[in-house]
């Protein structure tokens, strides 16, 4: 009885861990979904040639000195390219695994 007790115990505290997760999952999903349509812009710039331009014009000082450019370095576009790509896969992955174990 003690064991039963203890394994209802153990998997109520599964069953309210994991709906939370769910439920924050959702919501954070949602904002990426909304982002799409951003990220994309974002990486359209990246890969056209507007980007290049605008470096080049911040490498002659064409930009007022306080404007914040981080989006001109070397790798944060590209880094959060390959970040975006991750998190897809890895997405595929748990969704795959999620749907083969239902």
């Amino acid at each position: 009885m003690e064991n039963d007790t203890k394994r209802v115990e153990d998997m109520e505290k599964i069953l309210d861990e994991y709906s939370k997760v769910l439920e924050d999952f959702n919501e954070a999903f949602m904002k990426l979904t909304d982002s799409q349509d951003d990220y994309n812009k974002l990486r359209d710039y990246y890969l056209g040639g507007e980007y290049m331009e605008d470096v080049e014009k911040s490498n002659r000082g064409e930009f007022p000195k306080d404007l914040k450019c981080g989006v001109l370095s070397e790798d944060a576009v590209y880094n959060l390219l390959g970040d975006n790509f991750n998190t897809a896969i890895r997405m595929l992955e748990v969704a795959t695994d999620m749907v083969k174990r239902y």
